[in-house]
């Protein structure tokens, strides 16, 4: 029986309309398992359904395991994209949601005043109450962002900046000390997970971790993220009623190691959130001051301590994995091109010429105005983006007209982030790494189709700080360092919701003057 409906699978590929039918017939009834409901379930899908003129694999337009499968494997947007490739701009990637590879969707479906929701895909990374990355609710996350937004603002940044002035020049004395003498090999997937997790840990909560200090994650914080991310993002496509039950699967340990891992973030977030709650040595203005100072706009009384700690873990996930997997693509790119890496530093050796002094940290000032440091970190994000998966919106009332094509309403759509980046009419020769194309007459229409940090009113409310730890951590270590890759293969990426480089060992030494 198991041969019978392998093989139908099988050739479902490749038969007509009617040849379908038939297979579809036999498959009813040589076996028990289909009942005469779910049959006609599945005719209804992928015959009758307002989306059946969309293509699309036959599981997927009858299940939502297709799509929870490529999540599984962490590779859920090349999964895609090959399917656009085969199908083109339009593919049904589950029953009731349309993966659209057509750049101006993106500003349709997530511009200011478009109407679109975000879907029932967030809700499997809400951990203690909605944050304002994952509520669905227009006017939760408005109020969220209004208090949110002074503590990202240019004044509220440039406060912040002494701060992580101390921890970029401490990743640098730990890196300094593992060259002297010498060269070494250090893996930046994890180094640059230190250095981020130390920065964000010091706005949010006012101290850093402690990561760089000990050189290493003794909280193995690190791994339960990218555990939670891989597993939520899988979680995201299943039926909202079957989530809770998928940690107790008892052939694959996959779910319920996401389950612990979210249940230790939490554990970590509360921690880390109580100790800055009772901490009276600290006049800092971090995120949570902030928080603890806003004030509920309907009731006029502070914010729930359940709503702060939801927000704490929210930005130790969304603070350090971004940007940390940013500078480590940037480093694999340029460890990898001897040319680029000697323009770099030109351009760095003559904003900031030598001697430099032991405290001495490449200022935001300078190194966010470097003309191709800044188009090259452009150019990385851009092929090779953290968040590259098409992030998901449900169709107004009414549908709406989306690329051209007309979309019913309730329809769960999404934009590829890495599509509308890597479209080669916008971008001729779309996946060479040219930073010169930023530095070029047409540089400013390129910016309507750089979205690695989304768009509209849900775009990252932290890009700015992120940019910023980018460009000046990454300046420091050209300046100081020469780097080579250690490897000549292709770097391996995983994708959870973000994308991460699995590893990017370089070899490093020390520059004359450093």
């Amino acid at each position: 029986m198991v041969a019978v409906v392998r093989e139908a699978y099988l050739a479902l590929g490749t038969k007509s309309y009617g040849e379908h039918f038939v297979l579809l017939l036999t498959l009813a009834s040589l076996t028990s398992v289909y009942s005469m409901k779910t049959f006609l379930y599945v005719i209804y899908s992928v015959y009758l359904s307002s989306l059946s003129r969309f293509p699309g694999p036959f599981w997927a337009k009858v299940s939502p395991f297709w799509l929870v499968k490529q999540s599984h494997s962490t590779q859920r947007t090349t999964a895609v994209l090959s399917l656009h490739k085969r199908y083109g701009k339009f593919v049904r990637i589950a029953p009731n949601h349309i993966s659209i590879n057509v750049s101006q969707a993106a500003n349709e479906v997530y511009g200011h005043n478009s109407g679109f929701l975000k879907a029932s895909f967030y809700e499997a990374f809400v951990q203690v109450k909605p944050g304002l990355f994952n509520t669905r609710e227009v006017d939760v996350h408005q109020r969220k962002k209004k208090y949110m937004n002074p503590a990202f603002s240019a004044r509220a940044l440039r406060d912040f900046e002494p701060h992580m002035d101390e921890e970029i020049c401490l990743w640098k004395s730990r890196l300094l000390d593992m060259t002297h003498g010498t060269s070494a090999k250090v893996d930046f997937a994890i180094w640059t997970n230190y250095l981020a997790f130390d920065v964000i840990g010091s706005f949010s909560f006012g101290k850093p971790f402690g990561f760089i200090q000990k050189c290493h994650d003794d909280y193995g914080l690190i791994q339960a993220i990218d555990e939670r991310g891989e597993v939520f993002n899988a979680l995201g496509s299943i039926p909202g009623w079957l989530r809770p039950f998928m940690k107790y699967h008892p052939f694959d340990p996959f779910w319920k190691r996401g389950a612990m891992a979210g249940a230790n973030l939490e554990v970590f977030g509360r921690r880390a959130y109580l100790e800055r709650k009772h901490s009276k040595s600290s006049d800092r203005r971090d995120l949570l001051s902030y928080l603890l100072a806003a004030k509920d706009p309907d009731t006029g009384k502070p914010l729930p301590e359940e709503e702060i700690i939801a927000e704490s873990i929210s930005f130790i996930v969304g603070g350090s994995d971004t940007t940390s997997s940013t500078m480590a693509n940037f480093i694999d790119f340029v460890s990898r091109d001897k040319t680029l890496l000697k323009q770099i530093q030109k351009e760095l050796d003559a904003k900031y010429p030598g001697p430099l002094g032991p405290n001495w940290v490449a200022d935001n000032a300078t190194a966010g105005t470097l003309p191709l440091l800044n188009s090259t970190l452009r150019e990385v994000m851009r092929i090779r983006p953290t968040s590259a998966t098409g992030l998901e919106r449900v169709t107004p009332k009414g549908g709406r007209v989306i690329g051209g094509a007309l979309i019913p309403e309730g329809t769960i759509v999404s934009v590829p982030t890495q599509c509308v980046m890597q479209d080669e009419i916008v971008f001729p020769d779309p996946f060479a790494l040219r930073p010169e194309r930023w530095l070029e007459g047409n540089a400013e229409s390129l910016l309507i189709s750089f979205l690695p940090f989304s768009t509209g009113p849900r775009a990252c409310i932290g890009r700015n700080f992120a940019w910023m730890e980018a460009v000046k951590g990454l300046a420091t270590l050209f300046r100081l360092f020469n780097l080579h890759r250690a490897t000549e293969a292709e770097t391996e990426v995983r994708e959870g919701f973000f994308n991460k480089a699995v590893e990017c060992v370089v070899e490093l030494s020390r520059r004359q003057d450093s």
